[in-house]
């Protein structure tokens, strides 16, 4: 009897040997012998899911900002509710956020990268305005690129020097970034 094979299960799993690869060896030295490895698979089993090895660094990339834009308990919190901005708290996030650095490094000189970080600092930013318009905040597209700008910002810092920025300080300079920002913010009911 033919083996069943979940492809979405497969992908997703040569995704996270990805990741897992690029945070242990680097972006620019990573193979997809390397990726198919961590895997359990061969490079036969990636070409089925990816034409080649820029498409799936390109998914790994969008799974890679799907992770950092999901609200969850590590998320910054403003106005009681999550926003899908993750600062690297935690050894799961560090690694994530080690990852999200290498992608940033290479984005400039690789249109594909380029293309798919654009699409989702778009896409992060119209989530974190609307949240803001929901509380009443105006100007609110101008603040998000503001606090998305700071969360990048305070993240780099920590994930490049940890015993600099530990938990604590990273939490605190974010909110008082956003305190700064929303309260100078106008505002069309209070905020």
């Amino acid at each position: 009897m033919p083996k069943v094979v979940d492809h979405e299960q497969r992908r997703a799993a040569l995704i996270d040997a990805a990741i897992d690869a690029i945070a242990d060896v680097g972006l620019e030295r990573v193979t997809l012998r390397e990726i198919a490895q961590r895997a359990g698979a061969t490079t036969g089993t990636i070409g089925h899911y990816f034409r080649d090895k820029d498409a799936l660094l390109v998914a790994t990339l969008h799974h890679l900002a799907d992770l950092l834009a999901q609200p969850d308990s590590a998320a910054v919190n403003f106005r009681h509710a999550r926003l899908g901005l993750h600062l690297p708290i935690d050894d799961a996030a560090r690694r994530q956020w080690k990852v999200w650095l290498a992608y940033c490094g290479a984005a400039p000189s690789s249109p594909t990268l380029l293309v798919a970080y654009h699409e989702f600092y778009a896409r992060i930013e119209q989530s974190v305005a609307d949240h803001l318009e929901r509380n009443g905040v105006d100007d609110a597209t101008e603040i998000a690129g503001a606090i998305v700008a700071a969360v990048d910002g305070i993240g780099l810092c920590a994930s490049v020097a940890p015993d600099l920025w530990p938990v604590e300080r990273q939490q605190r300079a974010l909110h008082r970034l956003l305190d700064n920002l929303v309260a100078r913010a106008p505002t069309g009911a209070s905020a």
